[in-house]
């Protein structure tokens, strides 16, 4: 397994920052890479639907994240299927919404991650904030968002994910270390087996 999920971790790691949601399969690791929109989640429940999706065994996370309704949804996909889930700190972020995909694993594998949490230079991992909204003037706090998201973690049975909520700023991400996620039961393993 792990040759499959570093050729989607380098698949996803090139160029930056899809424009839409991007699916990749390669034998039992289906890859999830771009921001998440609204529609999202229908277009993976399509690919779920697919012959050759049955292989499936493991999602490979990179997102910024997005809309917190069909994350959610997707989230709900991925618990349901009984599908493990991979974020590569070293190659990638998941983080805002992309984090409910991220716990919704049923095991829940976080690489690279030796970094103290909060690193400002951290680019790559689990990044949480606080629930946002486009407003007027840009991105406001948004407490229905953060409520949103709080509901999401606890319905996939990681409340210390809902911890981090709280804590956090809207405009700014926080980067968990993997030491952390794995005490908040965030991750359920380091590396892969």
């Amino acid at each position: 397994m792990r040759w499959v999920v570093a050729a989607m971790a380098a698949f996803f790691g090139l160029g930056g920052e899809a424009l839409a949601v991007e699916f990749l399969q390669k034998g039992i690791v289906l890859a999830i890479g771009g921001p998440i929109r609204n529609g999202d989640q229908h277009l993976l429940r399509d690919y779920l639907s697919r012959p050759e999706s049955g292989q499936i065994k493991v999602v490979y996370l990179s997102s910024v994240g997005g809309f917190i309704f069909p994350a959610s949804e997707m989230a709900r996909l991925i618990r349901e299927k009984g599908y493990a889930t991979v974020v590569d700190a070293a190659r990638g972020q998941c983080s805002s919404a992309c984090t409910g995909l991220f716990v919704a694993g049923t095991r829940r594998y976080y690489l690279n991650a030796g970094f103290s949490d909060g690193d400002a230079k951290q680019r790559g991992g689990l990044g949480f904030h606080a629930g946002s909204s486009v407003g007027r003037t840009g991105h406001d706090y948004s407490g229905a968002a953060s409520a949103a998201m709080i509901a999401m973690y606890y319905e996939m049975g990681v409340p210390g994910a809902a911890s981090l909520m709280t804590g956090s700023e809207f405009k700014g991400v926080h980067r968990l270390s993997g030491k952390t996620a794995l005490s908040l039961g965030i991750a359920t393993n380091l590396s892969l087996p």
